[in-house]
């Protein structure tokens, strides 16, 4: 396998407060040639504006996040989670995503059986199958940390998004596999082979205790300032057969008020020293 061939894909969380426009324009002036987009910046400045700005600035969408949270609700509720999954989906062929960031969502009050919350999201992806199928958009069932499995997702492993999703279309229903979220399992080398082709996406960022309180999703770092091995879980999922984009995805108050430029340029530095430089060294040992 030649050096260098992962891509960095810099998605859109990472440089929050600032606008679409700015943050593609800084991407595209630092080299970076992937952008993982959210729903709301393109609404903000239309989908028209945002084919537009990714033809002037050769950036390729790696994703759209995010919609979902289907799980725990019911009724009205339920259906209009549907509606914003179909509309998220038309928005991510429209941009030219390849797949839209599914989340699971969390518990109803009456009901918390992690199999029935599986069982339920099943049922709904089932539904939804036949709208990705037509736009050409892959589902992509991103697992989260355990800490949310209340309110965000019951969905936390990459084995258990497996088993939700193995009896769909492997090119409209895969997996997003967020380093974060799933560097704590100890079966995530195998889980990641046994995806193999279901594995849609791959975001990185770092991880450090103690957490922010009482915003524990917004202590994501830069790559290389907390405790996670990337050069060796991005080998694994290269191994597994992903060789897309992958996306710096951080949520982190601190890092949101630096400068865009600022942020790009550490994004840049800190995916190939603790990243590209590891892993390549990691490809060049003997099997």
């Amino acid at each position: 396998m030649e050096e260098n061939t992962v891509e960095l894909s810099l998605n859109q969380a990472t440089t929050r407060p600032y606008p679409l426009i700015a943050t593609a324009e800084a991407a595209m002036q630092a080299g970076i040639r992937h952008i993982g987009l959210w729903i709301e910046p393109v609404q903000e400045i239309g989908i028209a504006r945002t084919r537009r700005l990714l033809a002037d600035t050769g950036l390729s969408v790696s994703s759209v996040c995010r919609a979902g949270f289907l799980a725990g609700k019911e009724g009205a509720e339920l259906k209009e989670a549907m509606d914003s999954v179909r509309r998220a989906l038309d928005l991510s062929h429209e941009v030219g995503s390849p797949m839209l960031t599914l989340i699971a969502g969390g518990f109803p009050e009456h009901d918390r059986s992690i199999r029935n919350a599986e069982d339920r999201l099943r049922a709904r992806i089932e539904e939804l199958e036949p709208h990705a199928r037509e736009t050409g958009v892959r589902l992509a069932l991103e697992p989260l940390h355990p800490l949310f499995v209340q309110s965000r997702s019951v969905v936390t492993r990459i084995a258990q998004a497996h088993r939700v999703i193995k009896d769909f279309p492997a090119e409209t229903v895969g997996i997003l596999v967020d380093a974060y979220a799933t560097a704590w399992d100890p079966t995530f080398d195998d889980d990641v082979l046994a995806a193999g082709p279901r594995i849609a996406g791959y975001q990185v960022s770092d991880f450090a205790l103690p957490l922010p309180i009482p915003d524990n999703m917004n202590g994501r770092l830069f790559p290389g300032d907390g405790s996670l091995d990337l050069g060796s879980l991005t080998a694994s999922v290269r191994r597994a057969g992903f060789i897309g984009p992958v996306e710096v995805e951080i949520f982190n108050e601190d890092i949101w008020e630096l400068p865009l430029q600022t942020i790009v340029d550490r994004t840049v530095d800190s995916f190939a020293r603790h990243l590209t430089q590891p892993l390549n060294a990691l490809e060049r040992q003997p099997v």
